[in-house]
Formats: C-alpha cells, sequence, structure tokens
C-alpha cells in the first residue's frame, strides 16, 4: 500500500466528492450510465446510514476511494429480523484502480465492524472478488434474497464464530437502492459533467 494515502472516516464534507468519484467509477460498468451516485444523495441522513464505517481515501486534498454502509437485515419466517450490515456502493478512481485502495477499506471496515459486534455483512458482487475476504454464498447460511431468491453473487460473511448459524431468512437491503426514480435521477445528473451513456459488453441491464 502507498503512504501518499490517507483512509479516514468520511465527513458532510466529502459527501459532494463521493459523489462525483462513484459516478466516474460505476459510468458505464453495469448499465449504460449509472445510479449509484444518486443512491449515495437520496441515502444521505437516513437513519439506515451506518456512518460511522463509511470511509474514504484521500491523496492530498483528491478523493480516492470511498465504502459506503448500511445498516440491513435478515427476516425469517417467524418475523425476527437480525441486524446485519450491508455495503456499496464501493468507489474507486478509475486512474487508481489496481492499487488496493478498495482492498484496504474493506478490510479495515469490516475489522471495525466485527469489534463494534456486528454479527455478519450481507452484500452483492463479484463471487471470484470477494472471496478473498471470507465472504461466502449467501445460501450457506441459509440466507436468500427479499423475493426468496438465491444466487452466487448474493454473498455473506460471519463477523464472529457462528454469527449466523442457524439463521435462514430473507434479507432485505434498503430500498432506496431499488426504487429509484428515473427522472428525479436524470434531474441529479444534469448537476454534473455530460457523460456518454453507452451500452457495452458485459453489462448487466
Amino acid at each position: 500500500m502507498e503512504t501518499r494515502y490517507t483512509y479516514r472516516l468520511e465527513t458532510p464534507a466529502d459527501w459532494a466528492a463521493a459523489e462525483a468519484l462513484t459516478r466516474e467509477a460505476f459510468w458505464n460498468v453495469y448499465k449504460p450510465g449509472c445510479d449509484e451516485h444518486y443512491i449515495l444523495h437520496i441515502m444521505r441522513g437516513k437513519p439506515a446510514v451506518a456512518q460511522e464505517l463509511n470511509y474514504v481515501c484521500t491523496e492530498g486534498a483528491a478523493l480516492r476511494g470511498h465504502i459506503f454502509y448500511t445498516h440491513t437485515a435478515v427476516v425469517t419466517d417467524q418475523g425476527d429480523a437480525l441486524p446485519v450490515l450491508s455495503f456499496g456502493p464501493i468507489s474507486v478512481d478509475p486512474a487508481r484502480q489496481g492499487q488496493g485502495i478498495g482492498s484496504h477499506l474493506i478490510r479495515m471496515t469490516l475489522r471495525q465492524a466485527a469489534e463494534a459486534g456486528h454479527a455478519g455483512v450481507v452484500i452483492t458482487g463479484n463471487p471470484a472478488y470477494y472471496s478473498r475476504f471470507g465472504f461466502r454464498p449467501a445460501s450457506d447460511f441459509g440466507i436468500v434474497d427479499q423475493d426468496g431468491a438465491s444466487y452466487p453473487e448474493l454473498m455473506a460473511l460471519e463477523l464472529g464464530p457462528q454469527r449466523l448459524a442457524g439463521l435462514r431468512g430473507r434479507h432485505h437491503f434498503c430500498p432506496e437502492f431499488s426504487d429509484i426514480d428515473p427522472v428525479a435521477l436524470e434531474r441529479f445528473d444534469k448537476a454534473f459533467p455530460p457523460k456518454e451513456r453507452l451500452r457495452l459488453p458485459g453489462q448487466l441491464f
């Protein structure tokens, strides 16, 4: 890890820069354009945000990385809810990718989450990447998504021995991540420099 990078808690003064960084990192990656920067924007100040785990990586005055955590839950068939965490988006300046910034943000915050006593973390992501941090298929813990579906990209990590053992339930991400108003997104995106939306191979949507 290069010592020119500094890792610290995100503050409200970082919000605009984090949204701009996230837009750069995700533009045309999963679909033409992106909405991850807008999700950050509409989540600001909401109780579901785990602000104590939201960190940035800086290089001088420039923001180079950002990780965003939320409080979510796994709900059993009996209606009991186990609080867990989720993270994402995690963003790295495209010009600084491959330098370990994202890995450092993940490892550092997972360690802090474990020390704070959280039971586990549930995410959606690339299994080949996130398995290096100890994530396993969520189905290993009996966890499915809120619609009851199971797929390799839904992954979970216990933050202590047996913290997710015998759980079995549906994981609920914050609704803001899926209930996006396309008109509001378009209006918000106009505040940023214009970028072309492209349909590229490998996009998911």
